[in-house]
């Protein structure tokens, strides 16, 4: 009960905190089969709830086993949200043999026909990059259809998660299914060689597993890899889909990957755009819109007029969400130790600190003014003005930043629109855009 409970409420705020995820071959996973869910792992407790919403069958979670010490979380985290502890060195050598019954536990469960996630790379890491994959799913896939005989019918199905900044709210991600396939085309080389097949099997996960994921080969080209994202997107028609945005940023990596000479020779011009447009707090929007000549007198004050009309409205959003939506930021920076923890405890200190808010919010209004009719309209408003707030705020930013670069002056205005015309001309001819 606790765990449907909690996919409810967490998938409608994984909704909001993500942007409406984009999930891409969903109907690629098998459903009353043996199973084992196989991902990256970029972003600490926000990926397994993630996959776990996403998903039409419940997930067995396979967790590291420190976070099962309380007795009450353990309770809480194997009887009711299904999780299963896996020891790793790094938690102690003393509890490695721990794991003959993790393995016991997650054969029995796969013999029932249910769903196992398991994060393949063993550690998680807020990276763009896909990490060498541990030996621990295929191992944990082998001892459970050897203890069936090989009559199992075990599949795994690898599945990518991917960010674009994990930590931001109404940042995107993008859950890519792949291909299943069956444990048992390896059975033969299992049988002849145990080691040399586990190998075999963890390598070939690696493969399908990496088409799934934006994989940056070099830390050195991450921010290459984002100021060209952010540059060409803006570049793209304004209807282009969440899909074709995210194989356009898979394109751009695999091409840089490459070591795409044509890219990597515009590197020291985009770095020192970006550079002015850092110092200047300016986005490369801003500089788009100006270079075509997209922002007019009219327009703008119509953009202007539209703002003091629904100010009402953003104040009553902003009264209504800002304590939740703020206390949950402050303690992800007080709290998270590293950036990969950032995203989770933002979203979830705001998940309860809303729900807290929101119910003595309309108790206090349904006390105040004993009406059904209006407590339902309060109740609806809530979350929507909430959400009109955040893009409220962010049109006023935008107003700004322009205001901000007509006041720069004919000859640095110029000078920012012609570096970004030959950066574009050449990345463009690059990608056939």
């Amino acid at each position: 009960m606790l765990y449907y409970f909690l996919k409810i409420v967490v998938g409608i705020f994984t909704r909001i905190f993500y942007n409406n995820p984009l999930i891409l071959n969903r109907e690629n996973v098998p459903q009353n089969t043996p199973l084992i869910i196989a991902s990256n792992h970029p972003n600490a407790l926000c990926d397994p709830c993630s996959l776990a919403v996403f998903s039409k069958q419940r997930i067995h979670f396979l967790a590291r086993g420190d976070v099962f010490k309380n007795k009450i979380l353990y309770s809480i985290f194997v009887k009711h949200l299904g999780m299963v502890p896996i020891y790793r060195l790094m938690e102690g050598a003393e509890n490695l043999h721990r794991n003959e019954e993790t393995f016991r536990n997650t054969a029995e469960k796969l013999r029932q026909k249910k769903t196992i996630l398991m994060f393949s790379e063993g550690i998680c890491i807020q990276e763009r990059r896909l990490r060498k994959l541990k030996k621990g799913t295929a191992r944990i896939a082998f001892a459970a259809e050897e203890s069936a005989d090989w009559n199992l019918g075990l599949k795994i199905i690898p599945v990518g998660l991917n960010y674009n900044s994990p930590a931001e709210f109404r940042s995107d991600l993008v859950v890519c299914y792949g291909k299943p396939f069956s444990v048992s085309i390896f059975k033969d080389a299992y049988l002849k060689d145990k080691a040399i097949a586990i190998n075999e099997l963890t390598r070939y996960l690696e493969e399908r597993l990496s088409e799934l994921v934006v994989h940056i080969a070099s830390a050195d080209n991450d921010q290459l890899v984002t100021q060209v994202e952010e540059m060409l997107q803006n570049e793209t028609p304004v209807n282009i889909t969440k899909e074709e945005k995210f194989k356009l940023t898979k394109a751009i990596a695999v091409h840089i990957n490459n070591a795409g000479n044509e890219i990597l020779a515009s590197k020291g011009k985009i770095n020192a755009y970006y550079a002015d447009l850092n110092k200047l707090n300016l986005s490369d929007r801003v500089i788009k819109f100006f270079s075509e000549k997209k922002i007019s007198l009219a327009g703008s004050l119509l953009n202007i007029l539209f703002l003091l009309l629904t100010l009402p409205l953003y104040i009553f959003g902003f009264v209504n969400n800002y304590i939740p939506y703020k206390s949950g930021y402050v303690l992800a920076k007080k709290l998270a130790k590293t950036i990969e923890f950032h995203a989770t405890v933002h979203m979830y200190s705001s998940l309860f600190l809303y729900l807290v808010f929101y119910c003595l919010q309309i108790i206090s209004v349904g006390l105040l003014f004993r009406n059904w009719y209006l407590l339902g309209w309060y109740m609806l408003l809530l979350p929507l003005s909430g959400l009109f707030t955040w893009s409220y705020y962010e049109s006023v930013k935008q107003l700004l930043s322009i205001k901000f670069f007509i006041s720069l002056g004919i000859t640095k205005r110029d000078e920012l629109m012609r570096l970004r015309r030959e950066i574009t001309t050449a990345l463009k001819s690059n990608f056939n855009l």
